[in-house]
């Protein structure tokens, strides 16, 4: 049973995203990453099989009762009685759960850069958030040098998802697994940190808000052409509930930008301690910086939001769609 449903609730969409540092990261990933799309595309199948075996055999044991009892008139063949309960018990399967609704969609790979500051980009209104990314990302290669920066993703419908993905993860090399414990002598510069290929630097699980369009991930191989911009920012002084609001006006401004492909606004759980930004946006838009420069220039125009929030104070990694 859906239990979402019973209580008259959305089933959550979620999004979680792991950041990797990796030096090789197609290579070691790209086969992980197929190997679990087939078995999400198994796993539905075998739901959908195992609805449809229930039904058929709670169907024949119906009418089988029915006929002990005598209920069933004597031209009343219980192949056919239980063909029409299967009907039936499929339906109800579909109205009290989420038969048809696998739980875990993706994965997701993307390699994410920081497009080098011309002197366009420099003095546009995006170049804050690069900059931040771009001091950000050196940081994270101070530590690993020769390393390149991957975001995964997941879209997960309801927590049930959480579990099953689990199960897939559990065994993927331990640096990717995030249950590996640096030493101090892997914290060090090049050549003592050359044995370990990846490390995940954690995963943050984000609430979907609102998007434009209804097709998150773009199917399973990557849209050609385009790229993908994952902007974290932070509330500041306003609360959730104004910044939300603010959020999704701008986003309705940007849904007439022709180059806009895809939009979706995320808000992290709210776990205590977590000092990340508490939203993020996805963007995809077609490939190159003028696509840049021309979402930079439609978020300062739809809101003040969008330049005090989202790019004064926001982190912008632009990325390439690997899987």
């Amino acid at each position: 049973m859906d239990i979402y449903r019973a209580l008259g609730l959305d089933v959550p969409i979620l999004h979680l995203c792991v950041r990797l540092l990796a030096r090789e990261g197609e290579a070691e990933l790209l086969p992980l990453l197929a190997a679990l799309h087939e078995r999400c595309a198994a796993v539905a199948a075998r739901l959908q099989e195992w609805t449809e075996e229930q039904c058929a055999r709670y169907a024949e044991e119906a009418a089988l009762r029915l006929q002990r009892l005598g209920f069933l008139a004597a031209a009343v063949q219980p192949s056919q009685v239980a063909a029409a309960l299967q009907r039936e018990l499929r339906h109800l399967a579909m109205r009290l759960g989420s038969t048809g609704l696998f739980p875990l969609e993706g994965p997701a790979l993307v390699v994410c850069a920081v497009p080098k500051l011309g002197p366009e980009l420099a003095a546009s209104e995006l170049a804050p958030a690069l900059l931040t990314a771009k001091t950000r990302l050196e940081d994270w290669r101070r530590w690993r040098p020769g390393h390149q920066l991957y975001e995964l993703w997941f879209l997960l419908r309801g927590a049930c998802a959480f579990d099953l993905l689990n199960q897939f993860v559990a065994e993927w090399p331990a640096s990717l697994r995030g249950d590996r414990a640096l030493t101090e002598e892997e914290e060090l510069p090049a050549p003592a940190s050359a044995g370990l290929p990846s490390v995940a630097s954690g995963a943050l699980v984000y609430h979907l808000v609102y998007q434009l369009g209804d097709d998150l991930l773009s199917g399973p191989a990557p849209e050609l052409g385009t790229q993908t911009l994952s902007l974290s920012f932070s509330a500041g002084d306003l609360s959730y509930s104004t910044l939300r609001y603010e959020v999704m006006a701008l986003l309705e401004q940007l849904a007439e930008q022709p180059f806009l492909r895809h939009a979706s606004f995320w808000q992290r759980d709210p776990w205590p301690g977590e000092s990340d930004a508490a939203f993020l946006l996805r963007l995809r838009l077609p490939a190159g910086e003028v696509a840049l420069r021309q979402i930079g220039e439609a978020l300062v125009a739809a809101s003040p939001v969008g330049r005090e929030c989202l790019l004064r104070r926001g982190l912008l990694f632009t990325g390439r769609r690997l899987f």
